[in-house]
């Protein structure tokens, strides 16, 4: 558990030393992080107005009484293209769970939205459809969504 927080810490701090420019912070309802979740986004490349950019987050959910409570940290690949503030948006990732009981697992999240970043605005909207997939014992596929609220650093 402890080895897993610190890959995910190391990554984080890599990422945002090597990453090019566009940091963003944001809150998402529902999506890759549960039932909702705190993130920071960088971009890594960029060609003209499409994007490709890391997400890192932290969610905490009840689960239940065997597990307690868990801790989420989704890890996201995205990519973003369009123009004029109006965005296609998809993405792909390993979400990390850790309870507070001491078990984990982990799931893979998708994200397929559109996303609203006005060019003369330093904040941006996205509503996705975001399934949540198990796979390592058993395949199940969750149907999902998320809202999310960002703003540019």
């Amino acid at each position: 558990m402890k080895k897993c927080l610190l890959s995910f810490l190391l990554m984080a701090v890599v990422h945002s030393v090597s990453a090019q420019s566009g940091k963003y912070v944001s809150f998402e309802l529902a999506g890759s992080g549960g039932i909702a979740s705190f993130n920071y986004e960088k971009v890594f490349q960029s060609f003209g107005s499409d994007h490709f950019y890391m997400r890192y987050g932290i969610s905490f959910a009840p689960v239940d009484v065997n597990n307690g409570t868990a801790i989420i940290f989704p890890i996201m690949f995205q990519s973003k293209w369009g123009g004029n503030g109006h965005y296609a948006d998809l993405g792909i990732g390993q979400a990390i769970t850790i309870t507070t009981r001491g078990s984990g697992y982990i799931r893979m999240p998708l994200s397929m939205g559109y996303r609203f970043e006005p060019t003369d605005k330093r904040y941006y909207l996205r509503a996705a459809y975001t399934p949540i997939v198990s796979y390592l014992f058993n395949f199940q596929w969750e149907n999902w969504a998320g809202l999310t609220f960002g703003y540019q650093l």
